[in-house]
This record gives C-alpha cells, structure tokens and sequence, in this order.
C-alpha cells in the first residue's frame, strides 16, 4: 500500500518474501556445513519527505521487520524526469543498519555450523551494514497497477567484511514486482 499523507510526505507498506538460503546457493561449496535458512515473511515501511512539492529530490528512511531481525535504510533520494503520477526512474544513496539478530542470520556462523562448515565462529554486532545506491523504475500498467524494478549495490561495512561468509566487499540484488496503487 502506498499513498500520500500530504504533498510532501509518502508513506509505503508491503509484505516481502525472504527466500532463505541453502548450502546449494554457493557454486563453490563456500556454505557447505552452514545447514539451510528458512524463508518466511517480512513487512516492509517505507517513509519519504519531499524537499519539495514537485518530489525532484527527498529524504528516505526504510525499515524492514520479520522473525529474523530488523534493518533500517536512510538516505537521500532524487526522481529523474518531470512526471508526477509515481512512475519513472529515481535513485538513493543510502546507509544500511542492521540489529545483531539480522546481521548474524545473513553472516553470522554460530559453534555448531562452524564445526560443521571448519569456518571461524563469528558473532557480529549490530550497527551500521553497508553504503549504498539504489536504483528503481516504476512504469504504470494501467490506472490501479504499477510494476515495478529495483537494483541496489551495497559496500559492506568492516564489520560484516569479518565474517568468513563474505566473498566480497559488497553485494547486488535485483528485484521486481507489482504494485496495486
């Protein structure tokens, strides 16, 4: 659900999927020993405040919830063209927090895994994850539909760059969906 509380503030809702992970996901057997994750469900809440009237350019803050922990996204975002119907391209630059919970379900090797994979145990702490930029593109599909497409590069933090699960500095996700507006 998305709509405008007044001409400078939106506010977005949804519910997300987490895939999970399996040992599989890695090509190179890099989680082998890590056992699988479960997937489950996460709600999304979204806020943006306009500099503005037009929404050339705005302040973002994100906060995603489920059973495995939280994480916040706050930035600075700009829409690229002249439309004002919630479609066209936009991109934010952005700094990613995570809680402790979250970090080590997507980093972390506890002691069994660790005897089980020969990887170090780590436990990591929550605070800052990553920089970042994100890139989406909403196209309206008719008057009560939108799809919509996200890209977003993150730079992990020293931090998470500690855990033996991180291959590189940074990670990329792609993302598509519909949107009933």
């Amino acid at each position: 659900m998305r709509g405008l509380l007044d001409e400078t503030w939106l506010i977005d809702t949804l519910l997300g999927f987490e895939e999970g992970r399996e040992e599989s996901d890695s090509d190179d057997g890099h989680l082998n020993g890590l056992g699988n994750q479960e997937e489950g469900f996460e709600v999304v809440l979204q806020a943006r405040r306009a500099f503005s009237s037009d929404w050339r350019s705005w302040i973002i803050g994100r906060v995603v919830t489920g059973g495995d922990g939280n994480l916040g996204l706050f930035g600075v975002g700009y829409c690229f063209g002249s439309q004002n119907d919630s479609s066209g391209s936009e991109v934010n630059l952005v700094a990613v927090f995570h809680d402790s919970e979250y970090a080590n379900k997507g980093f972390g090797i506890n002691v069994m895994q660790a005897a089980a994979s020969g990887l170090a145990a780590t436990n990591l702490n929550g605070g800052l994850r990553s920089f970042g930029i994100d890139y989406s593109y909403r196209h309206n599909i008719n008057e009560d539909w939108q799809i919509y497409g996200e890209a977003l590069f993150e730079y992990f933090s020293s931090e998470l760059r500690k855990s033996p699960i991180v291959c590189n500095n940074y990670e990329t996700e792609v993302g598509i969906g519909f949107i009933y507006v």
